[in-house]
């Protein structure tokens, strides 16, 4: 090592329970005062809570690399894909499907996305005006990015439902990893069910592609098609296509779930925003930030020279960047604790960073955008019925309810 080592404090805290899931804020304010890195022996992961050292360890790959959590991805999805590997064939793989998730390209897909909003903010606003406390996760949210990548993937109308199904039950597995009761167990065996049925559906699909035209339009088609196909194994573009139903659902559902929460609390912002439309998007950076729903994505030490300012980090221990830490650091922020759409722009952790930032960045904010726009439109005033209660799943970190009733 060049450089001088210095001691890693230490804590044994347990991050799968559910108190800590609630209100992660306190404990990762403890660990950024105790030093740079923090060693959690209870978890065996060294975790970094300033922005500058997350998005060190993220950008990193010389020192810090996602290649042990090829094996994760496997079990999860049934292959490899674009998320678990650095580059080069990180950067060709993602190459595949990066045109289409470009801003001016996903313009095209505007009216889509405004139907499948436009159907979902109604039934549920009706809902909310007659009365009822109306929960708008499973009711809303839920439901709108779902669709949206169904139908951008080619999935045939009849199958939608099942689709959504498959979709929701994976995303629910993640909590039941984490639940040691026979809950937990339930969710974790209907989750490997749905990804094993939606893998066959999108084998299925990989293969009428293939006899299909070179030209259309659908995800799935675009990469069975693309040229970079030929050196894919079979299941890496079949879990290709399973995870992105996951990433597109999962995230962005929480991203709008959080936002409606993030604007009951704060009903001053939320009027302003009703007022003016053009603040939509501080909106979302800000939510994301404060919110943060990836809170930790692992990477590991793959060098000599891994260390974060002075503390070395042993060649394949556990890295955990705190995401929601580093979003809230002070050092970056002011007032960081604060959820303020007025605050000034800077970038945040909430997509990532480096190469392995969101494919689907822009569409989350498109879609989330659409939606909100809607959904102010139909309702502008509303409150949060009562306490909102958080799930067990820290590393993806969202409300497990949103009941919504008229102000």
């Amino acid at each position: 090592m060049n450089q001088t080592t210095l001691p890693c404090p230490t804590t044994d805290l347990d991050m799968t329970t559910w108190e800590f899931a609630q209100n992660p804020y306190a404990a990762m304010e403890e660990w950024r005062a105790l030093g740079p890195v923090v060693y959690n022996a209870f978890h065996d992961r060294y975790m970094v809570t300033s922005y500058r050292n997350c998005a060190k360890v993220l950008g990193n790959v010389k020192q810090f690399n996602s290649q042990p959590h090829v094996e994760a991805f496997v079990r999860l999805f049934g292959g490899v894909t674009m998320e678990a590997i650095d580059s080069p064939r990180h950067h060709e793989m993602k190459a595949v499907w990066a045109p289409y998730f470009r801003r001016d390209t996903l313009e095209a897909r505007r009216p889509m996305i405004e139907r499948i909003v436009g159907a979902r903010v109604d039934g549920f606003v009706e809902r909310v005006r007659s009365g009822e406390v109306v929960d708008a996760i499973p009711h809303m949210t839920r439901g709108i990015p779902t669709y949206v990548i169904a139908e951008m993937l080619g999935v045939e109308s009849s199958m939608m439902q099942q689709f959504a199904e498959w979709s929701d039950a994976i995303g629910a597995s993640a909590d039941g990893a984490l639940d040691p009761t026979p809950r937990g167990q339930e969710l974790l065996a209907a989750g490997d069910a749905a990804t094993r049925d939606l893998n066959a559906y999108v084998a299925n699909a990989v293969r009428e592609r293939r006899a299909g035209p070179t030209d259309a339009d659908d995800l799935i088609s675009r990469m069975v098609h693309h040229e970079f196909a030929d050196s894919m194994e079979e299941q890496e573009i079949i879990a290709s296509n399973t995870q992105l139903v996951f990433a597109g659902n999962e995230t962005t559902a929480t991203l709008m779930a959080s936002t409606l929460l993030a604007l009951g609390q704060h009903p001053d912002q939320r009027r302003a925003v009703v007022a003016d439309r053009s603040l939509i998007p501080q909106v979302f950076e800000e939510v994301l930030r404060w919110a943060t729903i990836t809170q930790a994505i692992p990477r590991y030490a793959c060098s000599e020279d891994s260390a974060i300012e002075g503390v070395p980090i042993p060649v394949g221990a556990r890295i955990m960047p705190l995401q929601g830490a580093g979003n809230r650091d002070p050092e970056r922020w002011e007032r960081p604790t604060e959820f303020d759409i007025f605050r000034e722009q800077k970038q945040h952790l909430g997509f990532g960073f480096g190469m392995h930032v969101c494919l689907g960045a822009n569409l989350a904010r498109l879609e989330s955008q659409i939606w909100l726009n809607a959904l102010l439109d139909a309702m502008p005033d509303y409150v949060v019925a009562w306490p909102v209660e958080y799930g067990r799943n820290f590393s993806l970190r969202g409300p497990a309810n949103a009941p919504i009733a008229l102000a």
